[in-house]
């Protein structure tokens, strides 16, 4: 739990560097969930809890807790995300960098719109939209907005 724990740490002072945070649990929470994220290489919620260190008795309270801190509608992603992005991409000036459009179908209804910059062979999201639109192909005109957004950034 140490290595976690220096993790914590770690995390929370990165996402610490910007003041847009409206409490300061919400920080903690988002650097437990990512460190169970990093630490059980998977998106599920409940393989995160071995790697939380907390005062929590059952797993379930911790899955609880971060299952509210995503469908937390006071939690805005843009202004935390934003900063943390544009970050990480002034370190990477001078060298060449890739960006990919990638479309994914939600509930055969929506479509996830994602710019993300190719580094080290991952996609890392810039800009990202969800709007109606029942096919996972979409035209210039549904995208270009997110270009301009991703080359301000």
């Amino acid at each position: 739990m140490e290595n976690t724990s220096y993790l914590y740490e770690t995390l929370l002072r990165v996402l610490g560097q910007h003041s847009n945070w409206l409490d300061l649990r919400h920080r903690k929470t988002l650097a437990w969930m990512m460190v169970g994220l990093i630490c059980a290489k998977t998106v599920s919620l409940g393989a995160w809890t071995p790697f939380v260190v907390s005062q929590a008795q059952y797993a379930q309270s911790l899955v609880r807790r971060f299952r509210r801190w995503l469908d937390n509608n006071r939690i805005a992603v843009e202004p935390l995300y934003g900063p943390l992005i544009e970050q990480a991409v002034v370190g990477w000036a001078g060298t060449r960098m890739y960006v990919a459009l990638d479309t994914s179908m939600l509930w055969n209804t929506s479509c996830l719109i994602r710019l993300s910059v190719i580094y080290r062979g991952r996609a890392v999201p810039l800009v990202w939209r969800v709007s109606e639109h029942g096919s996972a192909a979409v035209s210039f005109e549904t995208y270009q907005d997110l270009l301009h957004e991703a080359k301000s950034r």
